[in-house]
């Protein structure tokens, strides 16, 4: 019946009878209710008012009249009961509707009126279908999971420094796990569906619903490549000491006194030629972009411009060793790897420039050692000591990591930041005149683009844009809410002033070509840092002299102590504190100076074996079948440590596609002795070899000189250029060695071979 009927019902209803009607309208689009309640029909009004009031006042009245709540009171019980127990919608509806005798309608009806003939006790409602259930399969695949558990076994392999590390995923896909296993199995073995072996794998989360429906019978998983291999060293306790030291050192001066720097160069940015953008390689998380627009680059890296961003983070040091000292203020500057290139000169003018106006009176420089950074060589010596003169300072120590252990530079977790602002970028250059174009295209790589000097000023144009666009980007960017700074790059007049004022120190020393070879024919370089300079394998410390002649007088009373080595406990199995060694000068606790090397040496006169260096012949084979002979030489590498060169062999010549994969790798890496020469994974690590058994302390390789690779002159001690071979020693040994005199003055003696006489 309609609204409208009933309306009109009532209004044409006639009774014999005198009645009160009373309507009770809850609101919205629920009916209205009416009752009928008959009355004496001489009352008077007084008495109508009151019986209406005492009506609606019975509580059996109020019975009859249904009750009807709104959404926000169901809602809050709602949310009240979702503290105390997790239900479904439509029990706590129902449990609502019992305990509060809600009449509104419900969104599910049906659903509504089976829970409630279920809380009335009708268990008649569900059939009980868990006969029907057989359970799980039961053997049926038993034999060809357990074959799977084998395979999987198999592949759990222990890598070389690391247990349960794999450089390979063992199986490309599940089915191409199904289909090893399958090969196992005995004939017309049942194979179970992909799905159902996934079923078997282990839970990615073993906390989430998901796993529920999981077996974990084989111990595999979905993983993604983690690229945290860290390659092992024989000095890395050793500098971590070290650099403990540092720390300390750096605390006890404090931030009044001292500036702690740690430097980097983060991985080069390729940048496409005009019109080819080509992707930074950094691709991380995902970008926000308009959604009318895809983000687009060339799929190829093969490019010839790139830009270099130096990193200097100057420490806000804290007040304990213990604490991070990942904070401070962050510098960069964009160079391109073309015409600037990383130097240490270039590294000596940064630091200069934005150090000028600071008033501490100590730098404590901290590097992962790369060849601009090491302070083993005498350019990075030079352009220390160049710091040391233009800043005033009282004292320069400079430290680096083990090879091999950048990880612990903390500079190199601002590169995850700087990451940010390159992520999802496609950069291209300029375009520059048309005859700079042309000629540009005739070279293929840097190397060739740097002997072209007449495109030097078109090229470094070409790039500003690209320079801007990613110094925009690193400025938006911040470390622990410092925002980063982007500083000029440095110009050639600012190198050439600083080049200048070396000059002026040292004139009597060679700026064009900086070696040990060279600085040792200058007096005034060597006497200079005999009484200002203590030098170590990992440090390299700078202080002011006492002649007034020389240095300014000091700020401070008292002068500035070196920094110690480590040293061994008692147990030789730890390091000293900074405390118990801080008066111990020595270097005897570096492993690399004590190990044993397999030389043996001279003795001038008598019938001797030879000393150049014997692997045994397991290690002459690189227990891959390959003699590391010369017939098997194919290359040489230079060691970023002792700046020897070291041989590459290869059973088979070397194809021209082989030879770009040689070169690929040495300029991509840095290799040490004692290091493998391609990185796990490698395509050529089994066809690449080096000597596996050298140490820096070890001579060049008697083969290096058989073979001519390269320059023979090299002292086989020091890699020396212009050594002679002992012209005495050739009437008694068919093989010479070159040594330099140097090397002979501190008491080493020739490397010989192969006695007359002998077979």
């Amino acid at each position: 019946m309609c609204f409208t009927a009933i309306h009109r019902y009532f209004e044409g209803l006639r009774l014999c009878v005198p009645v009160d009607m009373y309507r009770f309208s809850p609101g919205g689009g629920i009916i209205t209710s009416v009752c009928l309640v008959q009355v004496s029909a001489d009352r008077s009004v007084a008495e109508m008012l009151t019986q209406s009031a005492r009506f609606m006042a019975f509580p059996d009245v109020k019975e009859h009249f249904k009750e009807y709540h709104t959404r926000y009171q169901r809602k809050i019980f709602k949310e009240r009961l979702s503290n105390i127990a997790s239900v479904q919608p439509c029990v706590a509806d129902m449990i609502y509707k019992e305990l509060a005798l809600d009449a509104s309608s419900t969104q599910h009806s049906t659903t509504a009126e089976r829970m409630r003939l279920i809380f009335l006790g009708n268990t008649e409602l569900i059939g009980d279908l868990r006969h029907m259930n057989p359970g799980r399969p039961g053997n049926t695949y038993d034999t060809f999971f357990e074959e799977m558990a084998k395979v999987v076994e198999e592949a759990t392999v222990a890598d070389e420094r690391r247990h349960n590390e794999a450089h390979l995923a063992a199986w490309i896909s599940v089915r191409d796990l199904m289909a090893q296993t399958t090969e196992r199995c005995p004939e017309h073995t049942l194979v179970p569906s992909p799905s159902l072996v996934r079923l078997q794998f282990s839970p990615k989360n073993p906390y989430s619903k998901t796993a529920l429906s999981f077996t974990s019978k084989l111990k595999v998983q979905y993983k993604i490549q983690r690229r945290q291999l860290r390659a092992d060293h024989m000095d890395q306790h050793y500098a971590a000491a070290q650099f403990k030291y540092l720390r300390e050192l750096a605390v006890e001066l404090g931030n009044e006194k001292a500036i702690f720097l740690f430097a980097d160069d983060k991985a080069k940015i390729p940048v496409g030629e005009p019109g080819l953008a080509v992707s930074t390689g950094v691709r991380g998380k995902m970008a926000l972009t308009p959604s009318t627009t895809t983000l687009v680059s060339l799929d190829h890296d093969m490019t010839k411009a790139s830009l270099t961003p130096s990193v200097n983070l100057i420490c806000s040091i804290p007040s304990g060793v213990s604490d991070s000292f990942v904070q401070g203020r962050v510098i960069t500057t964009i160079n391109d790897s073309v015409f600037e290139g990383s130097s240490p000169w270039r590294h000596s003018a940064c630091v200069v420039k934005f150090l000028k106006d600071a008033s501490q009176t100590v730098l404590l420089l901290y590097t992962d050692g790369g060849t601009d950074h090491r302070h083993t060589l005498e350019a990075v010596r030079l352009g220390l000591i160049c710091i040391f003169k233009e800043l005033n300072l009282e004292g320069i120590i400079a430290g680096r990591c083990a090879p091999g252990h950048s990880f612990t530079n903390p500079a190199e977790r601002v590169m995850s930041v700087l990451n940010l602002g390159l992520q999802n970028c496609s950069l291209e250059r300029s375009i520059m005149d048309l005859a700079s174009e042309v000629s540009a295209k005739r070279y293929g790589s840097m190397k060739e683009l740097r002997q072209h000097t007449a495109l030097r000023d078109p090229w470094k144009e070409s790039v500003v844009s690209v320079k801007h666009i990613i110094a925009n980007r690193f400025r938006r960017l911040k470390l622990k809410d410092s925002p980063i700074e982007v500083m000029d790059t440095i110009t050639d007049h600012e190198i050439d002033l600083l080049q200048r004022h070396a000059q002026a120190l040292f004139p009597g020393m060679n700026l064009t070509k900086v070696t040990k070879e060279t600085t040792s024919k200058c007096a005034e370089y060597t006497a200079w840092k005999a009484a200002h300079c203590r030098e170590r394998h990992y440090t390299f410390q700078i202080r002011k002299c006492s002649d007034p002649d020389c240095c300014l007088p000091l700020a401070s009373p008292t002068n500035f102590a070196w920094l110690p080595d480590p040293v061994l406990d008692e147990d030789g199995l730890h390091y000293k504190s900074y405390k118990e060694v801080a008066d111990l000068l020595t270097e005897d606790g570096r492993p690399s100076l004590t190990a044993s090397t397999k030389s043996k040496k001279v003795e001038t006169g008598k019938k001797r074996p030879s000393n150049f260096t014997t692997l045994s012949i397991e290690e002459e084979n690189n227990g891959n079948g390959v003699p590391l002979t010369t017939q098997n030489a194919r290359s040489v590498v230079e060691c970023v440590e002792c700046r020897k060169p070291r041989l590459i062999y290869s059973r088979h010549k070397l194809t021209d596609r082989q030879m770009v994969s040689v070169a690929t790798l040495i300029t991509g890496f840095e290799y040490t002795c004692g290091s493998p020469l391609c990185p796990p994974g490698h395509p050529q690590v089994s066809n690449l070899l080096v000597r596996r058994g050298l140490t820096c302390q070890a001579p060049i390789e008697l083969a290096y000189y058989a073979a001519m690779m390269g320059p023979v002159d090299l002292c086989a001690h020091c890699s020396t250029s212009g050594a002679d071979p002992k012209t005495s020693l050739k009437k008694q040994y068919k093989t010479v060695l070159p040594i330099c005199r140097g090397c002979e003055g501190n008491g080493k003696t020739p490397i010989v071979a192969r006695p007359h006489g002998k077979k």
